[in-house]
């Protein structure tokens, strides 16, 4: 009994310690601790109020050492509370992309137009394959190589960290398209749990844009960030917005066509392009 008395003022004495009441420096000092425990309260009230079975549950000597019991950690943040926190926790990491057009190798040589990318915490946020574009800015994209309309609606997004766009060629001094042989640039901070979509148009097409899977790619493997060539998680994408034409001959592709928007409109689910494997060449480039 003289034990179990021991332990539970040790309880309370670390209890009373940990919020810095007056009487957690007494007992430290080594004056009250059985004697007025007992004054205070009985050892039947102490029983009433704390069993073993109580001291247990709620501080044992692992809880003590580590101030948080497991229970308590369960109760009050949650496993995936604790990983936003960690990811909250760390220095962001600073990314370099550049999309080099290899085109001049592949089927069809194609200008790459200015494009957009978003860093995002949650998947879908430029579009979801297999649905009709949502009216947010891809169709100028796709269509006519202007990214404007969907940075601002990207910028509304609540899972989107940073968006932006890329428009003027590597060594170029104002905004353009990148012919073949010539690249874009662009660079942004991320932590672990984000993504990274982008979006550039195949501009000898009526509506094509190459992008990642609709997810996005994720940026770390756990804490390690993603580095290296890229390219292999770039796709083709048709927009679906407008009725195709043989790519490199329509008359109302981007090269050809007399005004922005003058192709017959279509409806259509966005869905992947095959056969101009080769046009484009990413890679990812960790600077801090």
């Amino acid at each position: 009994m003289l034990l179990k008395r021991f332990s539970i003022a040790l309880a309370l004495t670390m209890i009373l310690a940990a919020c810095g009441g007056s009487s957690a420096e007494e007992t430290a000092a080594g004056e009250p601790a059985t004697e007025q425990m007992d004054d205070t309260m009985s050892e039947e009230t102490m029983d009433d109020t704390m069993s073993e079975e109580t001291m247990d549950d709620t501080m044992s000597e692992e809880t003590m050492d580590d101030g948080m019991s497991e229970e308590t950690m369960d109760d009050g943040m949650s496993e995936e509370t604790m990983e936003d926190n960690v990811s909250e926790g760390h220095m962001p990491t600073s990314f370099t992309v550049t999309i080099q057009n290899t085109s001049d190798s592949a089927v069809l040589p194609t200008p790459l137009a200015p494009g957009v990318f978003v860093i995002h915490g949650a998947p879908e946020v430029i579009f979801t394959a297999g649905e009709v574009d949502r009216g947010a800015g891809l169709e100028e994209l796709a269509e006519d190589g202007d990214p404007s309309g969907l940075v601002t609606s990207l910028a509304t997004v609540s899972t989107v960290s940073a968006t932006g766009s890329f428009a003027v060629p590597d060594g170029a001094a104002e905004a353009g398209p990148a012919l073949p042989g010539s690249s874009y640039s662009f660079s942004f901070e991320a932590t672990p749990g984000e993504y990274l979509s982008f979006a550039t148009m195949f501009v000898q097409s009526n509506d094509w844009f190459f992008a990642p899977a609709a997810s996005g790619i994720g940026l770390f493997d756990g804490d390690a960030p993603l580095e290296g060539d890229i390219t292999e998680l770039v796709l083709l994408w048709d927009a679906g917005t407008e009725v195709d034409e043989t790519p490199g001959e329509g008359p109302n592709q981007a090269p050809r066509q007399a005004g922005p928007d003058t192709g017959d409109a279509q409806d259509a689910p966005i869905a992947g392009v095959v056969g101009f494997a080769g046009s484009i060449a990413v890679s990812l480039t960790v600077s801090g």
